[in-house]
């Protein structure tokens, strides 16, 4: 809601009576509004909204109704505060330079001069005396050709004066407008969009060739074709220099001269440089574009032969930041929803919006270089590594074991965190969540936690479910007890129904220390005999059952990739960490191919790999098949999806939830925040063969759910890959 004091003007509304005590209201954005008010009063009243009184002011002895007026009108863009405006430069006192291919300056000179600017004139040459105040003077460039040479060096010559910047150039029979580029400001520079464009392209040589272009022979445009390009540049830049809402202050406006199109490219800047982060709520528009976006290409995956046709499955392409940037991103990423494939688009784009964040650290973040004694002795709160469950002393015995142990006395990188048990600042070893942060020598990073949300609140709430689904899941699996299954319940068997004939579903609850509702879907293809399991946290039994049948019919996507010779070959050569699935096999006897004792299952999708053989299934049947039947009464419950109530549960337990926030200035500006949230003491998924044996956590909790007598033997842990990943 707008503050009372601030003071608001209206533009660009229209008013068309209906009835005496009813009009429509029109606003530029094309809302439409019924007001149900005397029409002269309300006419006389949006007069008053012209940036002269506050929103206290405008509503004093009015209707309380036009209280939500002013908020509606304020939500779509047609009012704003005042002050937008005053801070703005004004047209009569700006220099307009320009620069550029004749054939477009000139006509964008004849457009501009009677617009209202102190002066329009050429900027002829840039190593020359600078013939106006930075201040207010705007550069434009205009070009016929992609001019990425030009254009930078133009950049560097406004950034190094303070000079304002809206480039126009020409690249695929297109014109492009914007960014408008202010020195120094939060939004986009040339340089970003050069980034953007090279890290989202299907093929880098383009953006190469495009780089090396020279202007084309003779005339590029049509006279009017130009003509139009030109006009709605002048309109971008009178609305970017007025303060009003310009689609080249968020990226580039294209411009199609055939079709007399516009198409809104977003541009985020690229994290790796210090700069001030703009953000206004949530929006997912800045992420995605196939040209610039961080997000590139959206798809929905039909449903394969027999998989339930009311799951919507979505993935998303990721751009390549290698390209740009030291910076290993995933470059893909999924999403569901039971009926609903706009959710399932959201979900993917924030598993590719937490996946970004999290493979990466920006060169500006604070770390320390120290040892947990060493740091303790200087007064700063740090986590104590003991109580990380990562590898037993066992495994740091084992020959060829690749990690370090990690101990009070070890010195290593840290990186601030924080607790929300203590409410306090925390330090703690960053290798937990950057592959970067030590090279490895302790761990690769935790892979339960790291989430995304539109707030921080959501972000970790979405990472502590994890952490407690996959502490849970790792317990389970590696004690491998016989647990009960739950019926499927009259709600869910729609959503499968034309499922029966092929897969096989069994819903299996997890007991953990929580009373948290865990709850694991096994699902057996029967002609191809592969299994996924999927597994969700959610307050309610039941929605947890949904979300974690939506998981696991969504894996057998990934097994149909891995099964496909072409596909895994391409998945491999784009993806390096990749390198440790084996060849591909037609036979699919692929527990032929890695070792016994599965201590080459390094990455999860080797765990899916090894699934493609029939034989897997079978191997872990007797605690995932065919199993008793409980009721689901008596399962537990949480009656909200807030951070509160899971915390409450964990520390209840004497577990403390830590989080590290890794939300990049990119993903900021779009209005979302990614988070790794830590439990020191729980534990995290692993691959097969790497297990976190730690302090001996799982082999305790088997026998504090009463699964069994007495912990078992570390090495009579079960080790048999988990069909999840």
């Amino acid at each position: 809601m707008l503050s009372d004091d601030v003071r608001l003007e209206l533009t660009g509304i229209e008013v068309h009576d209906l009835e005496p005590e009813l009009c429509l209201l029109v606003t530029p954005n094309g809302g439409q509004y019924r007001i149900t008010a005397p029409t002269g009063e309300f006419r006389a009243w949006l007069a008053r909204c012209d940036g002269t009184r506050t929103r206290a002011q405008l509503l004093s002895g009015m209707d309380p109704a036009y209280a939500e007026v002013l908020d509606v009108l304020a939500g779509d863009g047609s009012l704003r505060p005042a002050a937008d405006l005053d801070g703005a430069r004004n047209p009569a006192a700006t220099t307009v330079l320009i620069a550029g291919t004749p054939e477009l300056t000139v006509p964008l000179a004849r457009i501009l001069a009677p617009a209202g600017y102190a002066r329009v004139e050429t900027l002829s040459d840039i190593d020359g005396p600078f013939p106006a105040d930075p201040a207010d003077t705007v550069v434009v460039a205009a070009f016929t050709h992609p001019a990425y040479s030009e254009l930078t060096a133009l950049d560097a010559y406004c950034a190094d004066r303070g000079l304002r910047l809206l480039p126009f150039r020409c690249e695929r029979g297109q014109g492009v407008a914007g960014p408008a580029i202010t020195p120094g400001g939060p939004g986009p520079d040339f340089a970003d969009v050069l980034a953007r464009r090279r890290s989202a392209a299907l093929d880098p040589r383009v953006v190469d060739a495009f780089a090396t272009a020279t202007p084309p022979p003779g005339r590029r445009f049509r006279t009017g074709d130009a003509q139009w390009m030109l006009t709605v540049l002048a309109v971008q830049l009178e609305r970017w220099l007025a303060g009003e809402p310009a689609e080249t202050t968020t990226g580039e406006l294209e411009l199609d001269p055939v079709r007399l199109a516009v198409l809104p490219r977003p541009v985020l800047p690229l994290p790796d440089r210090p700069r001030p982060v703009e953000a206004r709520g949530a929006r997912p528009e800045l992420l995605v574009d196939d040209r610039t976006g961080i997000v590139t290409a959206v798809h929905e995956l039909p449903p394969a032969e027999g998989m339930p046709a009311r799951l919507k499955v979505c993935a998303v392409d990721v751009a390549d930041m290698r390209r740009v940037v030291d910076w290993p991103n995933d470059r893909q990423a999924f999403g569901t929803s039971w009926h609903d494939f706009d959710l399932a688009r959201d979900s993917a784009i924030g598993e590719a919006v937490e996946r970004y964040c999290g493979s990466w650290l920006p060169p500006e973040r604070d770390l320390k270089r120290a040892s947990y004694r060493q740091l303790c002795r200087d007064g700063v709160p740090t986590l104590d590594p003991r109580r990380l469950n990562l590898y037993s002393p066992r495994q740091h015995a084992t020959p060829g074991f690749p990690f370090e142990p990690l101990t009070p006395d070890t010195v290593c990188t840290w990186l601030e965190a924080f607790s929300h048990t203590t409410e306090e600042e925390v330090w703690v070893p960053a290798c937990l969540v950057s592959s970067e942060a030590d090279r490895g020598r302790f761990t690769d990073p935790l892979i339960a936690g790291l989430a995304s949300g539109t707030s921080e609140e959501h972000a970790v709430t979405s990472g502590l479910e994890e952490v407690l689904e996959r502490d849970a899941t790792m317990i389970w699996w590696a004690n491998a007890p016989r647990l009960r299954r739950l019926p499927m319940p009259a709600e869910l068997r729609p959503l499968i129904a034309d499922t029966t004939g092929t897969y096989d579903v069994t819903l299996i609850p997890l007991d953990n220390e929580f009373s948290v509702p865990i709850v694991a879907a096994a699902v057996f293809d029967r002609a191809r005999r592969w299994l996924s399991i999927g597994f969700a946290t959610r307050p309610d039994a039941f929605e947890a059952a949904k979300k974690a049948l939506a998981e696991g019919f969504t894996l057998h996507h990934t097994c149909l990739a891995l099964d496909d010779e072409r596909e895994l070959a391409g998945m491999q050569a784009d993806l390096p960490h990749l390198g440790n699935l084996k060849p591909y096999r037609a036979d699919r006897r692929y527990l032929d191919s890695y070792r016994e004792d599965f201590g080459d299952v390094v990455d999860l999708l080797c765990q899916q790999q090894v699934y493609l053989d029939p034989r897997a299934a079978t191997r872990v049947a007797p605690w995932v098949r065919d199993l008793p039947v409980r009721s689901w009464e008596g399962l537990p419950a949480l009656g909200e999806r807030r951070l509160k109530a899971y915390q409450e549960r964990v520390e209840e337990r004497g577990f403390e939830v830590i989080s590290v926030d890794l939300t990049t200035r990119d993903v900021a500006a779009a209005g979302f925040r990614a988070a790794h949230t830590i439990v020191p003491g729980l534990v995290s998924n692993f691959p097969a063969g790497l297990p976190y044996w730690g302090d001996g956590r799982i082999r305790r909790a088997a026998v504090d759910l009463g699964w069994r007598s007495a912990p078992l033997p570390e090495e009579r842990l079960n080790t048999f890959p988990l069909p999840h990943a």
